[in-house]
């Protein structure tokens, strides 16, 4: 009796002291440098974006003043060039709608697509330069000055004379100067607010290490599948049919004026990919959702799930790099070529909307209707 009962005390021994150990020992997820991974995607990526976005809208501002003094041929390339630019640059912010951005509301007062012409005509003739927040998001904007700046002949020529001849020439450029001005006011705002030296924005988000829906990770992985279903679903897949059965909209297309939907498209999952790998502007690879995973040993169908949605990115923007500008009689024209890169989006929807968010114990509060 007296072994039997030194036997079971060991045992209790030994199990009270596994417990305690256990309780004792950190998660994977407790040891991994949160705080670092958001002070290098805030640093790094978030600040510089913004930072580039307001120099280009401000480079856009000053020329756009230029092309309102002397209404010329080369100062509406010159132009049309810096409207470009800025585009451009704003799909590097498009996934960071939260904080400033979402006060804002920077994603759908820039790039509400397409915009309403008939609207935006109606506008003009009636000398409304007033640019509501909500109910004229698809009369301003990049869409808004894509229409305006390139028009739908694609002709310069026809272009200049609606700045010049036309009865309503003065109201377009005053137009056309209001829809800028709102660009730059509020990409001044939206950088100023992250800026350590403005709203300091950035130490708020650096300090946010939590994993809940208001947290730092919480609103970048929601952000990142909204932003992502905007480029798969309103970029590629609308325009292609996928939701309509089949009954394609090539006019629907992002920047279906000025004809650079491909490009505007691979910048945008280059700048969803920046955030994911935590990828400077400079190329450098700091801490990021990516490392997260790898930390926590995520696995996807026996390996890595960081890895695999690496590889799926890169499958991804391979094919998107396949279908030539422009997208809307490339829709017509060819769109299998089309179909096979929205395939490949398309399977990067479960990786970030259910295998990531379920290793990193984030919840996808966004809703959306478009049944993926």
């Amino acid at each position: 009796m007296k072994i039997k009962l030194l036997f079971l005390l060991a045992i209790a021994f030994v199990t009270v002291f596994f417990v305690q150990c256990k309780e004792n020992d950190p998660s994977p997820d407790s040891k991994f440098d949160k705080a670092g991974m958001l002070r290098n995607i805030g640093e790094n990526v978030i600040i510089p974006a913004y930072s580039d976005l307001k120099i280009s809208v401000d480079s856009l501002h000053y020329i756009s003043n230029l092309f309102i003094a002397s209404t010329s041929p080369e100062n509406l390339l010159h132009l049309q060039q810096a409207f470009q630019k800025a585009y451009l640059n704003f799909q590097s912010v498009s996934v960071f709608e939260f904080g400033p951005a979402d006060l804002e509301l920077i994603r759908p007062n820039f790039n509400t697509f397409p915009c309403d012409t008939s609207e935006i005509n109606s506008k003009i003739q009636a000398g409304n330069f007033t640019l509501s927040t909500i109910a004229d998001l698809d009369v301003k904007g990049f869409p808004g000055l894509d229409y305006l700046l390139f028009g739908s002949s694609h002709n310069n020529q026809v272009v200049i004379s609606k700045f010049t001849t036309d009865v309503n020439a003065e109201k377009r450029k005053s137009y056309l100067t209001a829809l800028i001005k709102e660009l730059k006011n509020k990409a001044d705002i939206v950088n100023s607010a992250w800026s350590p030296t403005g709203g300091n924005y950035i130490t708020t988000f650096k300090n946010n290490t939590g994993t809940d829906v208001g947290s730092s990770l919480g609103l970048l992985v929601n952000q990142l599948n909204f932003d992502y279903e905007t480029l798969k679903n309103f970029k590629i897949g609308i325009p292609l049919g996928k939701k309509s059965l089949g009954t394609t909209f090539p006019s629907k297309v992002e920047a279906f004026y000025s004809q650079s939907s491909i490009e505007l498209a691979k910048q945008h999952l280059k700048a969803i990919e920046n955030l994911y790998l935590g990828r400077s502007k400079q190329g450098s690879d700091g801490l990021g959702l990516d490392d997260y995973l790898l930390h926590n040993q995520s696995q996807y169908n026996g390996s890595s799930l960081s890895d695999a949605i690496k590889s799926q990115l890169s499958k991804a923007y391979s094919k998107l790099n396949l279908i030539p500008d422009p997208l809307s009689e490339t829709i017509i024209n060819n769109p299998g070529v089309v179909d096979s890169a929205y395939n490949e989006l398309q399977k990067l929807v479960v990786f970030f909307k259910t295998d990531m968010p379920s290793a990193l114990g984030v919840l996808i509060t966004y809703q959306d209707n478009d049944g993926d």
